[in-house]
């Protein structure tokens, strides 16, 4: 005859186990991600951007939700994460240590300029000419008042910019507005008629 004593022990404990995390897996609240977050007129620093040169990008956070949310201010510590499908490439930089690292609060209605500077240790350059599209990534916090610190959300895009031949001369940086898909996560995007200009359509 098997002896089924260790199987049903260990039966046992699994059950007594579940009952006792059951209540409080249960107790955790889901979070519905918030919408009417979004970043708008994206551009490159400098607006053209050639092969060989270095470039930032800049936008504006608008918080059209009924939320208020907290982000990093991008001098020490980058709000976005950029990718890019070609074309470009991120250059890793080495922060500095005396760079303090802070959070902004965008209450609902309002609007904040976001930047990706050298200090928050990223840096993008520009590898060879033609369209390329950057998946943009911006991470922010809902605060809520059941909770004592935010609750992570995100939202993504991709725009498009063109990347000119070497030896293009770069320009200033210029507030070129970037038309914007209403869905979070789904768009499609369009090469851009202007260089440096960032442009997706849903």
């Amino acid at each position: 005859m098997v002896d089924r004593k260790p199987e049903l022990t260990i039966l046992a404990v699994i059950i007594i186990t579940l009952i006792i995390i059951a209540p409080t897996v249960l107790a955790v609240k889901t979070f519905v991600h918030v919408r009417g977050v979004k970043v708008l007129k994206v551009h490159t620093v400098p607006s053209k951007v050639a092969v060989g040169s270095t470039f930032g990008l800049r936008g504006v956070v608008v918080n059209n939700s009924t939320a208020t949310i907290t982000f990093a201010n991008g001098t020490c510590t980058s709000p976005i994460s950029v990718t890019f499908n070609k074309n470009a490439l991120s250059e890793p930089q080495t922060t500095t240590s005396s760079c303090k690292a802070q959070q902004l609060t965008l209450k609902p209605g309002s609007q904040s300029p976001i930047l990706i500077s050298k200090l928050s240790g990223n840096i993008f350059r520009a590898t060879s000419p033609g369209t390329t599209n950057a998946s943009l990534i911006f991470k922010y916090g809902v605060v809520s008042p059941a909770s004592k610190t935010p609750i992570g959300d995100s939202i993504s895009r991709v725009y498009t910019f063109n990347i000119l031949p070497p030896g293009t001369t770069s320009t200033p940086p210029t507030q070129a507005a970037a038309t914007h898909s209403p869905t979070p996560h789904s768009t499609r995007s369009t090469p851009s008629s202007q260089p440096g200009v960032l442009k997706v359509i849903p």
